[in-house]
């Protein structure tokens, strides 16, 4: 089977179509991700991202289901409250591009999403709401930076979690000025051109010596993989597993890593490793076999105990840097 866009949004399509043929308090359905792009699939899989707008408040926030073996359904919930101040969305750089598109739409009841639509999408790229949109997520970097920053010392297990998070809202501080926010499996792959995008190239080379001080290769990555995918597949046997680790997303996320590390990108598959293995073993606790590995994974990332303050100083010039590039944004619009 060929996989296209078109096929991904009939299967959309689909579902949404059998889920209203049933007695149900959906108001509206619409797309967002990878599927409005021309080239959804990385290594033959990809999700489809669905956003289900409910009145009355729904069982769950998220779910996940198979569609096929390469391709998932990644379907989150809303209220409808959640829209009521719904031109505060321009500021999302998630929903608010989906938001303004009417490709995206799959399902309406009284031209309700046409009306929010319309309240996102005006003034949605002037550059005064493209630099507050980049202003809130730079912000929401340098408030992660000042919590690793903080003299209680964290343990080490946590100040990871917070380092990983710190880094990825920075360097989507930057990348929202020309697109939406970056997504887990497409990091490392789309901010080189965001960063070009910025002026500022040379961003590329400081955000990967942020996750690591030894090159990223393809040999590191085939050493690191037997060790993720065990963490993987032991968080989708736990009754909490998170939606995003279902065992319905291993293609989804082993597939990509390959096909990336085959294609002479090997650096690229580390974003989405890192983080998938980094909530694995969040929700695994720490009376497993898998820290030990995850942790061997870090050292050897030049990431412990001993390089934290390191790798603080390091994140904080990067930041200087996504602020100075903003504060010229700012500057050259006259806002």
């Amino acid at each position: 089977m060929r996989i296209t866009q078109e096929l991904l949004i009939k299967f959309a399509q689909d579902y949404v179509a059998k889920q209203t043929r049933k007695p149900n308090d959906i108001v509206a359905v619409f797309l967002t991700g990878s599927v409005l792009t021309p080239e959804p699939l990385i290594g033959g899989t990809t999700d489809i991202d669905l956003v289900m707008v409910h009145k009355e408040d729904p069982t769950v926030e998220r779910e996940v289901q198979r569609v096929s073996y390469e391709i998932s359904l990644d379907i989150q919930h809303h209220h409808q409250s959640f829209y009521t101040f719904h031109r505060r969305l321009r500021l999302n750089p998630w929903l608010g591009y989906a938001l303004c598109s009417h490709n995206g739409f799959l399902y309406d009841t009284d031209h309700w999403l046409e009306f929010i639509q319309a309240g996102v999408s005006a003034q949605f790229d002037t550059p005064e709401t493209v630099y507050a949109r980049a202003l809130a997520v730079a912000e929401r970097a340098r408030q992660l930076w000042f919590e690793l920053e903080d003299p209680q010392e964290l343990p080490f297990e946590i100040w990871v979690d917070q380092y990983f998070k710190a880094v990825n809202t920075a360097a989507n501080g930057l990348a929202v000025l020309s697109g939406p926010a970056l997504p887990t499996r497409r990091f490392l792959l789309a901010f080189p051109e965001r960063a070009e995008a910025a002026g500022r190239v040379e961003l590329n080379e400081a955000l990967l010596k942020l996750l690591s001080q030894v090159p990223l290769t393809q040999e590191l990555y085939a050493q690191a993989k037997p060790s993720w995918q065990q963490a993987l597949q032991a968080i989708s046997k736990q009754p909490d597993c998170p939606p995003n680790l279902n065992l319905v997303r291993k293609a989804y996320y082993l597939n990509a890593c390959d096909a990336m590390a085959e294609s002479g990108n090997a650096a690229a598959a580390f974003w989405p490793l890192i983080e998938t293995w980094r909530e694995a073993i969040h929700h695994l606790g720490d009376k497993t076999p898998h820290q030990a590995a995850w942790k061997q994974f870090l050292e050897g990332l030049g990431l412990d105990e001993s390089s934290k303050a390191e790798h603080v100083a390091r994140l904080d010039n990067f930041l200087d840097q996504v602020e100075g590039v903003l504060t010229d944004w700012k500057e050259a619009y006259g806002l």
